[in-house]
């Protein structure tokens, strides 16, 4: 059985202080990367992706010790389950196709995570932290490429993104008929206010599909505009077969 979900409220106070307080902790991140050694901040992004894996670790132990984990509900296979995976192997590994599922897929649904917060597993501190440290993590490790190893996305990259998103779509509708759950929210919407949710399902899962594509494309261009911008400071990384 499912464990009820905790809502806060948009422009409450503590959705404030999630927001301001995990920006500027990504921004001092970034800027403390900037300024390191090559070889010291190879070694401070090694870190920082061990600290990303673990917390899913901790997280599931935790859950597991408080009786509230369910394979229907626990596992790491909504979007931004996945995406703070891939955060942190991306600082490990920094590998290009990662890096583009980061950009483009993962951090448009962390920015939403954190407009709109749900928590799926109720409500303590550790829970709240852990909820903003993770998407924190998500929309850190994508820009901590981008600014600090000037990596960048290919051109056309967004067409790769969006295949993934539907086989993803696809791998997790699967496990939801399997495993009787809500991943992705594929079989039931979120509680949130979100305007982008329109209808029961099955009809706002097209609201999804339309939402996610305009997001993809977004995102795409805003990195791609970071790339024209600074051309000198941002570039693809050299295993990349495409050039800006």
């Amino acid at each position: 059985m499912m464990v009820e979900h905790h809502i806060i409220p948009p422009f409450t106070s503590t959705w404030w202080i999630g927001l301001i307080v995990s920006a500027l902790v990504i921004w001092g991140i970034i800027q403390y990367g900037k300024s390191q050694s090559p070889k010291k901040e190879a070694q401070f992004s090694f870190i920082l992706g061990i600290v990303l894996i673990l917390r899913e670790i901790v997280r599931e132990i935790y859950l597991y010790s408080i009786n509230t984990w369910h394979i229907t509900d626990s596992l790491p296979l909504h979007l931004c389950g996945i995406s703070s995976i891939i955060a942190g192997l991306i600082l490990i590994y920094r590998n290009q196709f990662w890096l583009e599922f980061i950009l483009i897929l993962g951090i448009p649904g962390a920015v939403h995570s954190f407009l709109t917060p749900e928590l799926t597993h109720g409500h303590d501190a550790y829970l709240l932290f852990e909820y903003y440290f993770s998407h924190s993590g998500i929309i850190l490790s994508g820009l901590y490429l981008v600014f600090v190893h000037r990596m960048s996305p290919r051109l056309g990259s967004w067409k790769n993104a969006f295949w993934v998103a539907q086989g993803l779509l696809i791998f997790i509708g699967l496990m939801n008929l399997i495993l009787k759950s809500n991943y992705m929210y594929l079989s039931k919407k979120p509680l949130v206010s979100n305007p982008l949710i329109i209808g029961e399902w099955p009809f706002y899962l097209l609201g999804f599909e339309i939402a996610g594509l305009v997001h993809i494309l977004l995102f795409y261009s805003f990195f791609i505009w970071v790339v024209k911008k600074n051309p000198a400071k941002v570039t693809i990384n050299k295993n990349s077969q495409s050039k800006i």
